[in-house]
């Protein structure tokens, strides 16, 4: 049996998102990441909001990666389209719970020995997420303020003619606790991000400290600051 390379790293993950509702069946997305040596993410969207319960958007994403092992450098660009469909729905008056597809077309610019290289290479990828949220009302102080703690796993999966060992992509398994005030969420958390690399043998464990800031903005006439209790859907 082939030996498996795991090399363990850690890391520390900045994220914020946000949906501004303008119509009753549309939103504006928008989010940014950044994790230093890693990579980081600029991705808007327009959301159509089927119904109270499902959503789908779509956008284009701009990433900034490595250019290989040996350099921290985020050189290495991505123009990636996406799109997702989400379903949201309460379990009880505590829980939550949430479903995420995304489909990523990954178009990365090539690398060759560690360093770039010209054109850019082709990879489509699905993403299934599922999430929940428990919210601690018996901890609620102020008027507005409400803690909460969530969990969730997602897995990522690449296809197509370009994939020929990491089939299985990666996959990632979050805890957090967060505090959200009407149309603002923070959340403090660690995620497990384990990645196959695309030599198929060579595996990367990510200890992740995480730290993400989630806002709903409501311009509906009428309408108050929505609550952010359905962040999930923005998750990375």
């Amino acid at each position: 049996m082939p030996t498996k390379d795991v090399d363990h790293q850690l890391q520390v993950w900045f994220g914020y998102m946000s949906q501004t509702r303008i119509s009753d069946r549309i939103s504006l997305w928008a989010d940014a990441h950044f994790v230093p040596g890693a990579f980081y993410v600029l991705r808007p969207g327009i959301t159509l909001h089927m119904n109270d319960a499902i959503k789908v958007t779509a956008g284009y994403g701009f990433l900034g990666l490595s250019a290989g092992s040996l350099t921290r450098e985020l050189k290495r660009t991505e123009h990636r389209p996406w799109a997702q469909t989400v379903f949201s729905s309460p379990i009880s008056e505590h829980w939550g719970f949430l479903h995420r597809i995304r489909y990523d077309g990954r178009f990365r610019r090539n690398i060759s020995n560690n360093e770039l290289a010209d054109g850019f290479g082709f990879l489509n990828r699905l993403r299934f997420l599922v999430n929940f949220r428990y919210s601690l009302h018996p901890l609620r102080f102020g008027d507005d303020f409400l803690p909460y703690v969530t969990f969730g796993n997602e897995i990522l999966f690449n296809f197509g003619s370009g994939v020929v060992f990491n089939h299985l992509d990666q996959n990632r398994v979050t805890v957090g606790i967060g505090l959200s005030r009407k149309g603002v969420s923070a959340q403090l958390g660690y995620m497990n991000r384990y990645v196959q690399l695309a030599a198929g043998d060579r595996f990367v464990m990510n200890h992740t400290l995480i730290f993400w800031i989630f806002h709903s903005i409501d311009l509906r006439a009428n309408h108050a600051a929505i609550p952010a209790d359905d962040e999930a859907a923005s998750m990375p």
